[in-house]
């Protein structure tokens, strides 16, 4: 039996990843003006880093360890330019098991086991039977649902089930019917929009809060839903009324069918309960003190103390995710120590700017980025730079950018909702450029003031 290790898709990776190793060094070795030898080396990391994310030769996680090796290899060894000894180089594994990481962990777990148990789909039946047969309403109805399913599973998941419930909808419709694009585009845009509203939500939201830890300016659980859930329910509106209004509808009545549910056997209404428990810890910490990241702990005990959960379920919790958090926490620990963001930041004279401006330049920056590449990536990129600009505080910044990178909606691969979308079938690129352009540039705008005018 011959065993084939280079295939050309696999020469390809290889050729990418060292043209993005080889550039790193070159940028490494420039004569940069302010900036010394452990800032350079991290900039050609960040270099190879962002080349990597953007290409995406190999899946994003296994970037994450690219850094890591790298940082730890030219940056950690004794004697080296960060002046770091003995163990010291763990500062560059440590975000792996940061409590936001486990934070998110918590909430995988959470998501699985409604997912495991059909709770989701429950939840969003049960509010579809109660939103009437209006089509306006209806897809208020449903976006609704998916932007509070996306505050606690992933957007990806709830897309896919929001989706699935929707095509037998959409079937109903007449040929021509524009609404029949608005139901199709409100689905994913409702669960971008949603993802914003917990840390858990989506991974900026996460990446933004360690980093924020990391410079001891923490943001607990409810802080960032105080700051999150309005915006949400604000863009929600706003996407719902611009939908209807890009695509009226012609007919004034959709027939449904929801055939009834079974009552829920006891399993899942023991993990409704564990869920609630959770939630109602992480929204009471500053009460009772006990960390958000240990209450996300607890689900994790139960669920697969009690073998609710399995070993399947355990290899389906989305680790590539927590790596790329990781990871970009990792680099943002680098670019600190090293001084590679104050450098960058000290190249544009923010001093002279409103500190409005400011936030509209972070928040465009972000959006247009994650319009081609993953939000994760936006992330990790950004906010290690933005944070050190000290004509805003770190923590508007830090929320601006996650905020924003999670509104990009125009292209199929904005976002995983919107590739869910697309693949649908039910609606063309061009289309969701249509729509997705109008939400964006709203969506950036109410992040923007919203946060800049409250906070």
């Amino acid at each position: 039996m011959k065993f084939v290790i280079l295939t050309g898709e696999n020469i390809k990776t290889l050729i990418v990843f060292f043209l993005s190793l080889a550039l790193g060094f070159v940028v490494s070795r420039l004569p940069l003006p302010g900036l010394g030898e452990a800032g350079r080396i991290t900039l050609g990391i960040f270099t190879t880093a962002a080349l990597l994310w953007v290409l995406e030769p190999f899946p994003l996680y296994v970037t994450s360890f690219v850094i890591v090796i790298l940082e730890v290899i030219f940056l950690a060894r004794e004697g080296g330019p960060l002046g770091l000894s003995g163990n010291q180089y763990t500062i560059f594994l440590n975000p792996f098991f940061d409590s936001v990481v486990v934070l998110f962990l918590g909430g995988f777990v959470m998501a699985r086991a409604v997912k495991r148990y059909g709770l989701d789909e429950r939840i969003s039946r049960g509010i579809m039977r109660r939103v009437g047969v209006k089509p306006s309403i209806v897809l208020l109805g449903m976006m609704v649902t998916t932007a509070f399913l996306s505050l606690w599973i992933s957007n990806t998941a709830t897309t896919a089930l929001m989706v699935a419930v929707a095509i037998p909808i959409i079937k109903r419709f007449p040929d021509g019917e524009p609404f029949r694009h608005a139901l199709i585009l409100g689905i994913p845009f409702a669960s971008n929009i949603g993802g914003i509203g917990t840390p858990i939500g989506t991974p900026p939201n996460a990446i933004a809060m360690g980093i924020l830890n990391q410079m001891h300016r923490d943001i607990n659980f409810i802080d960032w839903m105080i700051r999150g859930i309005p915006v949400v329910v604000i863009l929600t509106a706003l996407c719902w009324i611009m939908l209807c209004r890009i695509f009226p509808p012609r007919i004034h009545r959709i027939e449904m069918e929801l055939d009834e549910e079974e009552p829920m056997d006891r399993k899942s209404k023991f993990i409704l309960v564990v869920f609630s428990l959770v939630v109602l810890l992480w929204l009471t910490s500053p009460y009772h003190g006990i960390p958000a990241a240990v209450v996300a702990l607890i689900p994790l005990v139960v669920f697969f103390g009690l073998r609710l959960l399995g070993g399947d379920d355990l290899n389906d919790l989305g680790w590539g995710i927590l790596f790329i958090i990781g990871g970009g926490m990792s680099l943002g620990i680098a670019m600190r120590e090293s001084g590679l963001s104050q450098w960058i930041v000290g190249l544009i004279p923010f001093a002279g700017m409103n500190k409005i401006a400011i936030l509209f330049i972070f928040a465009v920056a972000a959006a247009v980025m994650t319009t081609f590449i993953s939000n994760s990536a936006t992330a990790n990129l950004l906010l290690p730079i933005v944070v050190g600009v000290t004509a805003v505080s770190a923590e508007t910044s830090a929320v601006v950018v996650a905020l924003a990178a999670s509104a990009a909606m125009i292209l199929p691969i904005s976002t995983p909702p919107n590739a869910i979308a697309y693949g649908s079938g039910l609606i063309d690129v061009r289309t969701m450029m249509k729509g997705g352009s109008v939400i964006t540039l709203i969506s950036i705008v109410v992040i923007v003031l919203f946060i800049y005018l409250l906070f």
